[in-house]
């Protein structure tokens, strides 16, 4: 493991080139700004590179679709750690302007190159395997992706399902698999992203359990005598996107809802009350407590029982377990059914609940800082300090995961902007409001 840094921001660009049809041109000398994305919600990665062209590489390439862009950058020059090294297809040009008679500046787009291969065709193919299984063979048999790209965290889905793939894009069906996939738990937490060490199908459960790899401090940057080592670790901002939102917690049924099931072969109709614990015990979590206030409303009914909050109506298949003309004509597809009272309400709830509180922060450059990843944050109290007292605030401080990343590679100095979120707090005690705030409003 080798790095050695002049300070923290720093960068060595190996390779920067752009593969043309008449050959290899490298680009690392007139390039402004590389921004690279990714995302836990995201099944690839993306980005845009800011080029001042004065040696007419735009008319001469006319950029149709198929360059290809291979970056391969590192902290310092001797790096063996926290290096990206990805080829891209570039699939447009824009903002091209021109900067007097001799030089333009224009914006190239990149995406890895399955999306565009995924776009291209459509699977119609019925399968009879767990939904792990299912996404992996789309992985293999129609994206083709490289090995270097399946490198990434894999994690087994609950039941095998038989299903008939929707004539969908390979993306679009792996999506599609995701958003019905259930752990032994039965909670469907899974998500699909592309990060910089390859292609992910994990459960939130287990990567929220993952240990952090890195405790974001707040100190003094580029002080005296300073080492950059350890400023990488420091962050140079903090911006809160989100802490709490009852209403949208409400509205999207993260404290509770009701999902109405009907079966038009068995003629049945069923409901299912579904509170804040119905989805959240089904899982782990980063940190001790939920990221919840327990509220009564004006009728004297706490947030977790206003079922009619949120309300789903869907086909379910599990009356037909019960059923003894399907058990005695076909009785295998019971255990392959679709349960959607397991999947359809609690998935939008589990992802809105962890997005519910958002923290934006701005580091040194770094690439091991990617979706998926955990940090642990122990946010300063901004307010006056007091002597002898904890100064850190409750309120942000705790492991979160990291949802997105933006890595900027700019002329001189390489920094990473992450949005990380949790779904739990480090807090010690559950909020719960009192009669007083209620009849407060209602007296006043």
């Amino acid at each position: 493991m080798t790095i050695e840094l002049q300070k923290s921001t720093q960068f060595s660009v190996s390779e920067l080139v752009i593969v043309t049809k008449a050959g290899s041109i490298d680009i690392s000398k007139i390039y402004e700004e590389v921004n690279i994305f990714d995302s836990l919600f995201l099944p690839v990665i993306n980005g845009n590179i800011v080029i001042r062209d004065s040696i007419g590489l735009s008319g001469k390439l006319l950029f149709d679709g198929s360059e290809s862009l291979l970056i391969d950058i590192k902290k310092s020059k001797e790096s063996d750690i926290a290096n990206f090294h990805k080829a891209f297809r570039i699939y447009k040009q824009t903002d091209r302007q021109n900067e007097g008679l001799n030089s333009e500046v224009y914006v190239l787009h990149f995406v890895s190159d399955e999306l565009m291969y995924s776009d291209q065709q459509r699977i119609n193919q019925s399968y009879e395997l767990t939904y792990a299984e299912i996404v992996e063979k789309i992985l293999l048999n129609y994206l083709k992706v490289p090995k270097n790209n399946l490198t990434g965290i894999y994690d087994v889905t609950s039941g095998i399902k038989k299903i008939v793939i929707p004539n969908l894009r390979p993306f679009e069906a792996i999506d599609w698999c995701v958003k019905r996939s259930v752990d032994v738990n039965q909670s469907p937490n899974f998500v699909f992203y592309q990060n910089n060490v390859g292609y992910n199908f994990a459960s939130l459960s287990k990567l929220l359990t993952m240990p952090a790899i890195l405790d974001i401090k707040f100190q003094p940057k580029n002080t005296q005598g300073g080492n950059p080592l350890s400023e990488i670790s420091s962050a140079r901002s903090l911006e809160v996107v989100s802490q709490a939102n009852e209403i949208e917690k409400t509205r999207s049924g993260v404290n509770a809802s009701k999902f109405i099931g009907f079966d038009p072969l068995t003629r049945t109709i069923a409901i299912k009350n579904i509170s804040y614990g119905d989805h959240y015990a089904t899982m782990k979590h980063g940190n001790e407590n939920p990221n919840f206030s327990q509220i009564q409303n004006r009728d004297g009914v706490n947030n977790t029982e206003t079922y009619d909050a949120n309300k789903t109506l869907a086909f379910f298949g599990t009356a037909r377990q019960f059923s003894e003309y399907i058990k005695k004509k076909d009785p295998t597809s019971i255990s392959k059914e679709e349960n959607t009272e397991s999947w359809l309400s609690q998935r939008k709830s589990i992802i809105k609940n962890l997005m519910t509180k958002r923290v934006k922060l701005v580091m040194p450059g770094n690439f091991q800082l990617t979706s998926g990843f955990n940090v642990n944050i122990k946010a300063p109290n901004f307010g006056q300090k007091i002597k002898g007292e904890d100064n850190n605030d409750p309120s942000l401080t705790g492991k979160y995961i990291i949802v997105a990343t933006r890595q900027i590679i700019g002329y001189e100095k390489h920094e990473t902007i992450i949005e990380v979120a949790t779904d739990s707090s480090a807090n010690e005690f559950i909020p719960v409001s009192n009669p007083q705030q209620t009849a407060a409003i209602k007296n006043y």
